[in-house]
């Protein structure tokens, strides 16, 4: 059976607010983008250790032709005091070293300054402790004796990593400032339990990293999406990377090579080697949107995932350990895909450990006219223009309307509003909506289970609907919760859930 079931009613509106200081100390990237996009280049501050005088002469000549300023020290003692005055773009370190060692000196650069970049430079015989080094933090090595073309490139790539870094790091810190739970927009009973169960969900994390496995179920254009980037965004690992797959938009061969990743020459066209969107997420999140359109045969590639906590790429025989905090999200309902055979039993388990079912924005009463309102404000700045004002009637067609696309449909419906209506005011005539009626009508089951709706006085709201269906199912089924799911399209948990919103035993 799935794991805990949690219904707050959903949907994010996004976000509000941001702190007086929303970088605190992040301070723009040194990284600039060309015309194309690209990241070019600039001159780097570079410590170079080397104790053979002719190579620490030539390393350092060939780094200042290529523009960048270099200090260079005989030992790693000095070496250390030239970062302690000043930390380095990047630290150019011999591994062997009279007295302290290279590697000694990048764990205690690593332990001081972690934003500095280092590359060892190893013989032959030492280039097993330098791969060693990486993983303690190096950023390359370099085997001697040193090809000066390959030094160059080496250097330049490494720059490029750390100025994208630099960069990915500022704008997330400029994001987080005003993108976490306490930003979804809404005041129904329903959005503060979200609320909570976001703080819940984003507090609890493995002893080997990552949170629970969470499954965000809804209606299409619910929110699903916003509610993912909220967790990630509450989570003690914001700072990492927030990785969103759309199982439903990239193609099965592609998508498992997006995924896992893949070698040099695993297949036509794959010059270089490739890291995927697992090792992408490391330490972060990963969301998995649409899941129920992924085929069997990726379910299966996720749930090894999941279970051993390790990827292989396309054409390599090495396992890499991934640890990061999986979200999926579905429109589908996945208990029925799995009783047709089309989505694994075990991955259903495995991804449902906490499940949060986001509900449709017609049942979250007056959100719709806050969500409203949050929407003008964003479009209007977006445009450089003035929020228009709604009018009295346009907010009761708002709070009335089924709004069958959800709160994307309410956005999209406002901003058109926005640039085609007069400016200033928008009224109920300027929203497009097919109905904006007034409540009043009846609906019932009689004792034949024929469904009677009476218009005579107005319209009916599709809870009260909703409401006469579920009473008139578990009246049919005297009680019975699976098969009362099943004569209503639902998942049980779903049907739980509504039980209770209704109070029905």
């Amino acid at each position: 059976m799935p794991g805990c079931k949690i219904k707050p009613d959903k949907d994010i509106g996004r976000i509000q607010g941001a702190s007086n200081n929303p970088l605190g100390d992040f301070a723009p990237p040194r990284a600039v983008r060309g015309a194309a996009g690209e990241v070019e280049s600039s001159m780097a501050d570079v410590v170079l250790v080397e104790d053979e005088e002719v190579l620490r002469r030539t390393l350092a000549r060939t780094l200042e032709r290529e523009g960048h300023d270099v200090r260079t020290a005989e030992s790693a003692e000095e070496a250390l005091e030239l970062v302690q005055r000043g930390p380095p773009d990047l630290l150019l370190t011999d591994y062997r070293l009279p007295g302290m060692s290279g590697y000694e000196l990048l764990r205690k650069v690593k332990q001081d300054q972690r934003g500095v970049a280092v590359i060892l430079l190893t013989a032959h015989g030492t280039i097993e402790d330098a791969v060693a080094a990486m993983r303690d933090g190096a950023a390359d090595y370099l085997r001697k004796p040193v090809d000066l073309g390959e030094l160059c490139l080496v250097v330049e790539r490494c720059l490029e990593r750390e100025g994208l870094k630099r960069e990915l790091h500022y704008y997330r810190a400029r994001d987080l400032a005003d993108c976490d739970a306490e930003g979804i927009v809404g005041a129904s009973p329903s959005m503060q339990q979200l609320r909570a169960v976001i703080k819940r969900v984003a507090g609890l994390e493995k002893r080997g990293g990552g949170g629970p496995t969470i499954l965000l179920t809804g209606e299409t254009g619910t929110g699903k999406g916003l509610t993912a980037r909220a967790i990630h965004n509450a989570s003690s690992h914001r700072e990492a990377a927030f990785i969103e797959v759309n199982c439903s938009a990239i193609p099965e061969n592609l998508l498992e090579a997006e995924l896992m990743g893949y070698e040099r020459g695993a297949f036509t066209g794959a010059a270089t080697a490739k890291p995927g969107l697992f090792e992408a997420a490391e330490g972060g999140t990963i969301f998995f949107d649409e899941i129920g359109h992924m085929t069997t045969y990726l379910q299966a590639k996720l749930l090894k995932v999941i279970d051993e906590k390790v990827v292989r790429r396309l054409g390599s025989t090495r396992d890499r350990v991934v640890s990061c905090t999986i979200v999926a999200a579905t429109h589908m309902d996945l208990e029925k895909k799995v009783a047709d055979g089309d989505f694994l039993d075990e991955l259903y388990h495995r991804i449902n450990v906490v499940g949060i079912e986001i509900p449709a924005l017609r049942e979250r009463g007056d959100d719709s006219v806050l969500l409203a309102d949050y929407f003008l404000r964003a479009h209007a700045s977006e445009y450089g223009i003035d929020p228009p004002r709604l009018t009295e009637k346009a907010g009761q067609a708002i709070r009335s309307y089924a709004w069958p696309g959800n709160v994307r449909e309410l956005s999209h419906t406002l901003e058109r509003a926005i640039v085609l209506g007069p400016s200033g005011v928008i009224d109920e005539s300027d929203l497009g909506l097919r109905s904006a009626p007034q409540a009043g009508g009846s609906v019932r089951i009689s004792r034949s289970n024929n469904l009677e709706m009476d218009f005579s006085k107005g319209p009916i709201p599709l809870m009260d609907l909703e409401l006469a269906l579920m009473r008139s199912a578990m009246k049919f089924t005297q009680g019975n919760q699976a098969k009362a799911a099943r004569l209503l399209g639902l998942s049980r948990d779903a049907l739980r859930y509504r039980l209770a919103k209704y109070d029905l035993r």
